[in-house]
């Protein structure tokens, strides 16, 4: 009779192959988000840095010159 079902036990080799597999996934995983977080968190910090607020009005506004002698914001010139 068929009645019987064959469940296949698996080997103690291939839990150890597993576990091998899901660590190095789970490092390369990590390694990569330290990396997209370090970049997310530099661009921020660039973004930061060039964001001056205006002495006249207060509005803040970026510029692409590194100087802080321009203190006031294209609507105030």
């Amino acid at each position: 009779m068929k009645d019987e079902i064959d469940i296949p036990v698996q080997k103690e080799e291939d839990f150890v192959a597993a576990n091998i597999r899901r660590d190095n996934y789970s490092r390369i995983r990590d390694l990569q988000a330290m990396e997209f977080n370090a970049a997310i968190s530099s661009r921020l910090l660039a973004e930061k840095q060039s964001t001056i607020k205006c002495d006249k009005c207060g509005k803040e506004f970026t510029t692409d010159i590194s100087s802080k002698d321009i203190m006031k914001c294209p609507d105030c010139r």
